[in-house]
């Protein structure tokens, strides 16, 4: 696991940048952008606040991933993961206010939060069902 951390870590990283990018474009329509698909811009333009868990939920399985085995206890580590995933879209929705076509949206802070935590469980299950398969290995 210490070999695939560096790439979790990466994952993380550069999963937030994308998500500071998109936030602070001049436009939210990401359709006229040539780099993306034209049915992800009419998908995120139609589905509002929903565009924004989506990001937060590879977050917050990456994150979840990424402190598998930690030695901090789960669910301390887990509430501050939940806790820098909150800044981070706070942090955001809060940069758009200097941007003249985007606006300020707490819904779109509370999708990003529900987007983390939904993540989060799902990185649990995850290791969860990785940890049955390797003691599995170990019986046989």
């Amino acid at each position: 696991m210490n070999k695939i951390k560096p790439l979790y870590l990466i994952a993380l990283l550069g999963g937030i940048a994308i998500v500071f990018y998109l936030s602070w474009l001049p436009d939210p329509n990401i359709g006229y952008k040539p780099y993306f698909p034209k049915w992800l811009g009419k998908w995120t333009n139609a589905h509002g606040n929903l565009r924004t868990a989506v990001p937060f939920v590879f977050l917050g399985l990456t994150g979840e991933i990424f402190q598998f085995k930690s030695q901090v206890q789960s669910w301390k580590r887990r509430i501050t993961l939940l806790t820098i995933l909150a800044l981070i879209v706070s942090l955001a929705e809060a940069g758009q206010l200097f941007i003249p076509k985007r606006h300020f949206d707490t819904g779109d802070i509370m999708w990003g939060i529900a987007g983390a935590a939904t993540g989060i469980v799902l990185g649990m299950a995850t290791t969860k069902i990785l940890e049955f398969r390797g003691n599995l290995k170990e019986i046989n």
